[in-house]
């Protein structure tokens, strides 16, 4: 009896199989988990190491761009509050809303160049018309506002409604194309609130046209405008086709005869 008591305490002092096995594997997580806590501890310092201003400082700018109307200095008095820092901590949003905030900058991208350079592509705007007295339309149709003295001469005048620029465009671009082949040169086309509108012709003459008038009435002015400058010697002031079927022409003063 004695001796299978001590035969049973002994086989429970010896431990099962499977608990030295549940042991390692728990060793092996630990030890992975230790690699990782590791990995990602140095990760952090190298991304606070990386994000210090003094890592790295920006030393030197690009700025890229074919510019016409668009001053380099103002850029780069735009530009410098910004571009300090360091290569991986300068705030490149930051840089692009800079720049955007230049009425004569239509795009911008920035990018890094290694080890200390930033490159600053700028697309300026490139304006079609004038827009009322202080704005101009560019290419695509948008409405900008540079400052007055450095607003572009021998541009197209357009005025009318908020959001109007893209079609008085349009109609002044089939109008100028259809006036020229009787010898009237466009200067602009304005529109009032009711969208009556008039050509505006160099010179200081002016077309009135009326709200909705199109075509009908362009072929109108066509076939009628050598008749009526053949009339008279002195320019044509106004010419009104708002009516069904005629148009009432007003002439200017003719020029003196030199003798």
């Amino acid at each position: 009896m004695a001796k299978r008591d001590a035969m049973a305490r002994k086989q429970r002092d010896i431990a099962p199989w499977w608990r030295g096995l549940e042991l390692r594997r728990w060793l092996r997580r630990g030890l992975a988990l230790g690699v990782v806590l590791m990995f990602a501890a140095a990760l952090g310092y190298a991304a606070d190491w990386a994000l210090r201003p003094d890592t790295l400082p920006i030393r030197a700018v690009q700025i890229e761009g074919q510019f016409h109307h668009l001053e380099r200095r103002d850029l780069e008095s735009a530009l410098g509050p910004y571009v300090s820092g360091g290569f991986f901590s300068v705030d490149l949003p930051a840089v692009e809303r800079a720049a955007m905030a230049l009425p004569w900058v239509y795009g911008v991208s920035v990018r890094r160049l290694w080890p200390d350079t930033l490159q600053v592509q700028v697309t300026e705007q490139v304006p079609v018309a004038r827009w009322g007295e202080d704005a101009l339309v560019n290419r695509y149709g948008d409405v900008f506002r540079p400052a007055p003295e450095s607003l572009p001469g021998g541009l197209p005048s357009l005025t009318g409604g908020e959001g109007r620029q893209r079609s008085l465009m349009r109609r002044y671009l089939a109008v100028q194309a259809r006036l020229a082949d009787v010898g009237l040169e466009v200067r602009g086309l304005r529109e009032d609130a009711r969208q009556a509108w008039t050509i505006e012709l160099v010179g200081g003459g002016e077309v009135l046209m009326g709200r909705g008038a199109g075509e009908v009435q362009l072929e109108r002015l066509l076939r009628a405008y050598p008749h009526i400058a053949a009339q008279r010697d002195a320019p044509v002031r106004r010419m009104d086709l708002r009516y069904t079927n005629g148009i009432a022409v007003a002439w200017g003063e003719a020029a003196p005869v030199a003798h």
